[in-house]
């Protein structure tokens, strides 16, 4: 309860100063959107839930994912910005159910300020991590369900601090010091550490991003992850994007790795079609709990919803199989998930 209203106090300090600043530049913002969607998974689970998706875990029935209220005042040379994320459903309960604070986090995906400092800025607070191709919310990914990478690999969110320096046109890196994966109030005595290297032109993206520490309860062996994001136009309509991770954690003696690769084509406007497919390898059953090679294909068409204004569906093909039998309570090794989801803006 003290970190929380600590967190209320840093925003409320920040609203202060922005309200003081002279530079009346930047505009506070509020925006938000709710995230509805139906899947019939053709393995029909008996426990009713999609195995190894995130966040759509309802079988043949109608599901709300994620409400979300973003309230944000950006940052400039002269002002403190800040960022509130509010959050509500089934998908932030999950993100926030190994939360060592407690369930009262799940309502705060985000809540940090950004300062000015130096030739760059460092933000302060809570925020989704930066690891990985992928985001929480639906609206802002390629496809609609999450990648096996995105589900198992990395982490959700950190609380602690980072600071972005701008390396010429190009280059960026951040330095980050964290509570850990996960995590707001640390379960151990341990911080995790990390750098990352951005490099964006015109002709491709590229993104190298290391985070270490100890993880585990009251553990001081490290956890080890790196991720490399990849992303290539090949002309004005068609992108290319690779996904892929390696992590150990010593503590477990346990190590997973992965590949995803995307194919996304626009069509016209708001017409997007994208072709993922992955391979993830959890060797020792510590991410997923069952050790196994696990791969999926994913095509998902995303198109206006023509009769209801600021809003799009996402129609959506999975197939999933494995190694190991890991879907329909440990009974099958494969699984084909038909989705449709609607995102409603505000």
């Amino acid at each position: 309860m003290v970190r929380l209203w600590f967190m209320v106090g840093v925003i409320a300090i920040s609203l202060v100063s922005c309200g003081l600043a002279e530079d009346n530049d930047g505009k506070l913002t509020v925006s938000g959107f709710m995230d509805i969607y139906f899947a019939y998974n053709t393995a029909r689970p008996t426990d009713g839930l999609n195995a190894l998706h995130n966040f759509t875990f309802n079988h043949n029935r109608a599901s709300m994912q994620l409400v979300e209220v973003v309230v944000e005042q950006p940052m400039s040379d002269k002002r403190i910005g800040f960022r509130l994320d509010l959050n509500t459903g089934r998908t932030t309960e999950w993100v926030h159910a190994a939360e060592p604070g407690g369930r009262k986090w799940r309502f705060v995906q985000q809540a940090f300020v950004s300062i000015p400092l130096g030739k760059g800025y460092l933000d302060a607070g809570k925020f989704v991590t930066h690891h990985g191709a992928e985001v929480i919310e639906s609206k802002d990914n390629w496809n609609y369900s999450r990648s096996l990478l995105f589900a198992w690999a990395i982490p959700y969110y950190h609380t602690g601090v980072r600071y972005w320096l701008p390396m010429g046109k190009r280059d960026k890196l951040c330095l980050h010091l964290y509570q850990g994966w996960n995590s707001v109030k640390d379960n151990n005595r341990s911080k995790s550490f990390g750098l990352m290297w951005q490099r964006s032109t015109d002709g491709y993206g590229l993104t190298v991003n290391y985070t270490g520490g100890a993880e585990l309860p009251s553990s001081t062996q490290l956890r080890h992850l790196i991720d490399i994001v990849f992303t290539k136009p090949i002309n004005k309509h068609e992108t290319l994007m690779l996904n892929a991770d390696w992590a150990h954690d010593n503590a477990a003696s346990a190590s997973w790795y992965g590949l995803a690769a995307y194919w996304r084509r626009q069509f016209k406007d708001g017409h997007f079609l994208t072709l993922r497919a992955e391979v993830f390898r959890d060797a020792d059953g510590f991410t997923t709990g069952t050790k196994q090679t696990v791969k999926e294909v994913t095509l998902t068409y995303e198109l206006p919803a023509f009769w209801l204004r600021s809003a799009f569906l996402l129609l959506e093909i999975r197939h999933d199989w494995s190694d190991a039998f890991a879907f329909d309570a440990g009974t099958k090794r494969r699984q084909t998930t038909f989705i449709a989801g609607i995102v409603l803006t505000f």
